[in-house]
């Protein structure tokens, strides 16, 4: 495919999407093609350019997350343009998840897009049960692997389309409950006395959801469950009133999982470190990655 511009646009709450971004900034601009980046942030307009778009969402609830859907009602129709739909997850291509890219790329094709390829990219896990720190290494060095295969494959004008199981596009619709919930969880989250009222919260929440005001924490009813402030936040002064089990019980911090692979020296066999029965689609992953033995 003859292709010399992208535009890459994504959200991401606890960074996982940002690297996956990053790997295909790198992989693109490693092949000379011209990369137009986007992070969707509280309101953000339509960025219009690039020969293709390339859009990359975390699943929340079976789905893509409220500000996907959001910005794709403000993007102009296309004629014919080619849109690559990439989700992220801690666990891979299995269901629930199958159907997770559905609404998007139906979104897309209703405003003209050619939806060309769809693929899952899998990120360590902060959702209820966190990885162990091998296995968020060997995800973390897997995956612009498979990243770079992917856009190899675009170039090769290779088109992948999936086919979700029937009861996961059951699930997908009901994810849209996460709009409802989003609000209650953010409603009901806790400062607690370790605040020092630094703001990085304010500052950082993708949908500018928190405002500080007289030194009082007011979260208001576009919270879409990210998890950014409560693993976030440089204080850990943030908490769930409720849905606590969502929540990692030893947090989760991507940068400190990253400094840490410089140690690591040695993996263990694909078998091993995904041997429980939900870590399939992982297992899978890394097995496509032809990075690690088995």
């Amino acid at each position: 495919m003859d292709f010399k511009s992208v535009n890459l646009v994504y959200f991401t709450g606890t960074g996982g999407t940002a690297r996956v971004a990053d790997a295909f900034e790198r992989s693109f601009m490693n092949r000379s093609i011209t990369v137009q980046r986007t992070a969707l942030k509280g309101v953000t307009d339509p960025v219009i350019g690039g020969d293709m778009l390339v859009l990359l969402f975390p699943v929340y609830a079976f789905n893509a997350p409220k500000p996907i859907g959001e910005w794709l009602k403000k993007i102009p129709p296309a004629k014919g343009r080619p849109a690559v739909v990439v989700s992220v997850s801690g666990g891979g291509e299995i269901s629930p998840n199958t159907a997770c890219r559905a609404a998007t790329i139906r979104r897309l094709e209703k405003k003209g897009y050619d939806v060309i390829y769809e693929k899952m990219v899998v990120m360590p896990s902060n959702f209820m049960i966190g990885f162990d720190e091998s296995l968020c290494a060997m995800v973390l060095h897997a995956t612009p692997v498979i990243i770079d295969k992917v856009v190899a494959e675009l170039i090769k004008g290779t088109r992948h389309r999936t086919l979700p199981y029937g009861i996961d596009r059951l699930a997908a619709r009901l994810g849209y409950v996460e709009v409802l919930g989003g609000r209650i969880f953010g409603r009901h989250l806790k400062v607690n006395d370790k605040c020092i009222d630094c703001g990085w919260c304010e500052k950082m929440c993708p949908q500018n959801n928190i405002k500080i005001i007289d030194g009082r924490h007011i979260f208001g009813n576009d919270c879409v469950i990210c998890m950014g402030c409560i693993y976030g936040c440089p204080q850990k002064a943030i908490e769930p009133g409720i849905g606590k089990l969502m929540v990692v019980p030893e947090g989760f911090n991507l940068s400190k999982v990253e400094d840490r692979m410089d140690h690591l020296t040695v993996y263990p066999r694909i078998s091993h470190a995904t041997g429980h029965a939900s870590l399939r689609g992982v297992r899978d992953y890394l097995i496509e990655s032809d990075c690690f033995e088995l």
